[in-house]
Parts: C-alpha cells; structure tokens; sequence
C-alpha cells in the first residue's frame, strides 16, 4: 500500500510541475472562455481537473463546473483535489468527449487542455461540444503545436528512436500527440463542425529542470508510451538512451540549468 501511495504522490507532483510550467496556456483558456456569473462550463479530457478549477478560482460558487474525463482514474483523481480544495460548485463525471452525455444547450462553456488531440475523432467530439453549448457560448481548447517546437518532449523521444525503439502509436496519427499540431487543421474542424469567430494562436514557453537527471526521471515517468517502453528494457539499453537524451539537451542548458522549450495552439470560437 505504501509503494502505490508513493507512486500516486510523484505522478500528482509530476502533474503539478507540467501545469506551472504551462499553466499560462491555462490562464488563457480560461480567458477566452470567458466565465460570467452563474455560467455552466464544461471541461472535457479534463485529466486532473486544473485548468477547470480555475474558473471555480475565478468565479468562486457563482456557477457550475463540470469537470469530466474517459478515464475513470483520472475522474477520480480530480475530485479527490476537487474535495481537498473544497469545491462545492465541482462535479466531477466520466465522459466520453466523443458522446458528451449532457443535454441540448446545457452549458455557457466549454475548455479542454491538452485532450482533443488524444481523441480519436476530434470532429465529432467539437460537434459534440457545440451541440451542448448555448447560443453565444465559447469553446476554448489547446493543443501541442509543431513537433520541433516542442523538444520538452521530442528530446527524450528522439533519444529512444536513435537506439532504434519506437515508441507505441503514431505520434501525428488519429489519438497521437501531435495529431492537431497544425493551426488551420485546427481551424477546419471547428469550420466544418458549425462554430462561428474561429481564431487560433500559439502560447510558446519552456519546462524549467534543474539537471538533466532530474528531467530525465520526470520525462520516463510522465510520457506513458516512452514510460513503458523503457520499463521493458535492459540497464545497458537504458544508460545508452539516457546517454543519447543528455547529448540531445546540451542546446538547452541555461544559467539555471536547463530549459527546454515547448508550443501549444490554442483555438477559440463561439456557438
């Protein structure tokens, strides 16, 4: 019991060190999301829930949250820090983004961080969205951008690959990481699924590491298709890529250690 508590414990600070990194690309969503007093908002692969309990930050129990995620853990985890926090306008529910059990113009809002590129039909799941939002509600979500502006990942990924291992799935395929990588992608699926006052921007930044051993067991802990992939391999295999990583970082050093950029698209529209 102990061993999984300590697991739990270093995913949430994993989690919490990738959200204060990025957590201006939350802080914009939730700005084009633009929650007014007694607004329902929905947020969808939700994961843990942080970027939805910011608008329960801003708005206080002047309105609804419902923070929602397909997988049952994640749900779980969510209202765990949900209750911590004690969020009473919080309601934390499995749901498939895809097949968004909510009724017909329920919500004012709807926000999702880093999910919609992980689904696989993203068109559906943004039909999905403005079925449910009001007229005049806004959607907001964000995306991984272009993969080579995005080495706080692709350093780590590229070091694997060298060693001649691939990692599970297509990176750029339906579901992968960088599936919505591509701006006008982004803006043609949510033309085609009915929205109006479509825009797109970048929010740039980088993940801050102290040493390269520590972003090294902060990288194969949280990248689960690399996590698992190097959990199956020998100490020499392991030593060679970590070796590989560390080369490939250099370019990243920086007075504070090491700073490796990243790059999400974020798009708005209205219903």
């Amino acid at each position: 019991m102990s061993g999984e508590t300590d697991e739990l414990t270093r995913q949430a600070r994993h989690r919490a060190r990738i959200f204060g990194a990025t957590r201006a690309i939350s802080d914009r969503l939730v700005d084009l999301v633009d929650p007014r007093p007694g607004d329902t908002i929905l947020e969808l692969a939700a994961g843990t829930g942080e970027t939805g309990f910011l608008v329960a930050d801003r708005r206080g129990t002047d309105g609804r949250i419902i923070c929602t995620d397909f997988s049952e853990g994640m749900v779980q985890a969510a209202q765990r820090v949900a209750t911590e926090r004690r969020l009473a306008n919080v309601e934390c529910r499995m749901i498939d983004a895809q097949a968004i059990d909510l009724p017909d113009t329920s919500v004012d809002g709807v926000l999702s961080r880093f999910g919609l590129m992980l689904v696989a039909d993203p068109r559906r799941a943004l039909q999905e969205s403005l079925r449910v939002l009001r007229p005049g509600g806004r959607l907001a979500y964000a995306v991984w951008g272009a993969i080579d502006r995005n080495p706080w990942i692709t350093v780590l990924v590229g070091a694997v690959l060298q060693h001649g291992h691939t990692p599970g799935g297509d990176p750029f395929g339906p579901g992968g990481l960088f599936s919505l990588a591509e701006p006008e992608r982004n803006k043609q699926l949510a033309t085609d699924a009915g929205f109006a006052d479509i825009g797109v921007e970048e929010v740039s930044g980088a993940m801050q590491a102290d040493s390269l051993d520590d972003y090294w067991d902060f990288q194969s802990s949280i990248s689960g298709p690399v996590a698992t992939l190097l959990a199956t391999l020998s100490l020499d295999e392991r030593d060679a890529i970590r070796a590989a990583f560390k080369s490939a970082a250099e370019p990243y050093r920086a007075s504070d250690g090491y700073r490796l950029p990243f790059c999400a698209v974020v798009l708005h529209a209205t219903r």
